[in-house]
């Protein structure tokens, strides 16, 4: 059920946050036991661990795409590459790739991989996952717009992948990032409804049992893995509220913890704990429905303008999240390709704000309505708080209504929102390219809610061009033309703190999600 939250029901809201801590104990007692044996020879103690979301689509990896689907995917199913520590994209299922030409990319794939059921992954297993993605029903998923250049999938022999495109793709090996090999006989027969109930891939780990969104996960080691996990089975929770999971985790239920408010962090670390960063940060922003919304003063540029220029960055950085997310300057952070280091952020400046809004129309403000989905970044009451704060001193009456996860996803794919701003982070990650976040900020969208015909023919030109260094360009002249145009309410540069417990070692947030086959205890 979604509230309305207006200022005081906000901060309201952070004197009760602690009335979930009950919570927390009963979900994980309740699958304590559950699940398989684990896999003899390995620790068969469960390895804990505390997420703030479960994916909407269960285990079907393709309807969504990164978190918090990729927390729980990524044990379970491999892409083709991956992005390293350094943002760079790598080979992961494939050993090697190459460009053979503008419209032309071979892959090459590790020999002896197995998927969970024991059926071989090949190039001719990857031919019917990649041919289902570039069908007209995969291309009405998230992960099958992102192979929408792709035109044809070649498999000469076992181990080679030929990819033809329609056009140059010169981001082709970063958006099969997000394109897991899910087994295709099980797609096939389960249909995708099934299979995402009994999701069967390549990973470190298959899923055991799945009792629903709001439940646990329990994952055990895959007997064919390619690589093995150190822990034979993990036990997830979603547990959406902060104060749950630093009760749980103090009183030694979870082993791994993540999103934790930052003040927070010292207490772990003075009783050992270890405190991992995730470097593919995404920009934390509103979005506005201009498309949806034609009529409201969100779609004179000066009023997105406005809006920006009421907001105290700074203060959200430091006094809120004490220096730990930066302010942002554009949809993109400093490691991402195509980041333009010559745009600073918005500065705070109320008067210019009131003086574009009197410009527009509004001398006296207005009242608006944003569509928030709250538990999934720490501290993020305060920060609702703060901006209505600052966006009542220029005059804007901003109230925040409540969706759960999974009514904001069905009206991202229906492009029909009940209001005028909406959450929605600028998100580079699997791709570590400003182009996706841009793509998802333009008439490029299938149903798009910002829409600047001006802005399409740059992002096209910066879709195809293969040369290195002129796209870099590209790139970050379309991030000063979307700063200007006010795409987004840019707020702050975001990326998740994960904490893991004494006696642990191995862990490493790789694409914004945990590698949990890594971890292994002290003996």
């Amino acid at each position: 059920m979604t509230r309305l939250l207006e200022s005081r029901p906000i901060l309201h809201a952070l004197k009760l946050r602690h009335a979930g801590t009950a919570l927390c104990s009963c979900v994980i007692l309740a699958i304590a036991g559950a699940g398989s044996a684990p896999r003899a020879g390995a620790d068969e103690t469960p390895l804990r661990v505390a997420i703030t979301l479960m994916p909407a689509s269960y285990g079907d990896p393709f309807r969504t795409l990164g978190v918090p689907g990729d927390w729980v995917w990524r044990q379970i199913f491999d892409p083709l590459t991956e992005s390293d520590d350094e943002g760079r994209i790598v080979p992961l299922l494939a050993e090697s790739f190459e460009n053979l030409g503008p419209n032309t990319w071979r892959f090459v794939l590790r020999e002896g991989v197995r998927y969970a059921n024991g059926r071989a992954f090949n190039a001719f297993s990857a031919k019917e996952v990649f041919d289902w993605l570039i069908s007209d029903e995969g291309r009405a998923t998230v992960v099958g717009w992102e192979m929408r250049r792709v035109s044809e999938v070649e498999a000469p022999d076992a181990r080679t992948l030929i990819f033809t495109t329609w056009e140059p793709d010169p981001v082709l090996p970063n958006r099969l990032t997000s394109a897991m090999m899910v087994e295709p006989q099980a797609w096939r027969e389960m249909g995708r409804h099934g299979f995402s109930r009994t999701p069967v891939g390549t990973g470190s780990y298959l899923l055991t049992d799945w009792q629903n969104r709001d439940g646990a996960v329990v994952l055990t080691a895959n007997p064919y893995a390619w690589r093995p996990p150190g822990i034979s089975r993990v036990e997830m929770y979603p547990l959406r509220d902060h104060a749950s999971r630093l009760q749980a985790a103090l009183s030694g239920q979870l082993d791994v913890i993540m999103s934790l408010r930052p003040e927070q962090l010292n207490i772990f670390r003075d009783r050992g704990f270890t405190v991992h960063a995730d470097i593919l940060r995404q920009i934390l922003a509103f979005a506005f429905d201009v498309t949806g919304h034609p009529d409201s003063p969100i779609a004179d540029v000066r009023v997105r303008q406005a809006l920006n220029y009421a907001i105290d960055r700074k203060a959200l950085s430091e006094d809120i999240l004490q220096g730990f997310a930066p302010p942002a300057s554009q949809g993109s952070a400093p490691n991402v390709f195509g980041h333009n280091p010559r745009i600073n952020p918005y500065p705070h400046d109320p008067v210019k704000a009131r003086a574009l809004l009197a410009e527009a129309g509004y001398p006296q403000g207005f009242s608006t309505t944003v569509q928030v989905v709250t538990g999934t970044y720490p501290n993020d009451l305060e920060i609702f708080a703060k901006l209505q704060q600052d966006l009542a001193a220029v005059g804007v009456d901003m109230a925040f209504r409540r969706v759960l996860f999974s009514d904001w996803i069905r009206q991202f794919f229906q492009g029909a929102w009940r209001t005028e701003l909406f959450t929605m982070a600028w998100n580079t990650a699997p791709h570590n390219d400003a182009l996706r976040p841009m793509e998802q900020y333009s008439c490029l969208k299938t149903r798009p809610f910002f829409c600047d015909e001006t802005l399409r023919a740059g992002l096209v030109a910066a879709g195809r061009e293969m040369d290195t260094g002129r796209r870099e360009a590209l790139l970050q002249e379309l991030a000063v033309e979307f700063r200007e145009r006010a795409a987004s309410l840019l707020l702050l540069e975001y990326g998740h703190m994960w904490v893991v417990a004494p006696g642990l070692s191995g862990f490493r947030v790789r694409t914004r999600a945990p590698e949990l086959y890594r971890v292994e205890r002290a003996d």
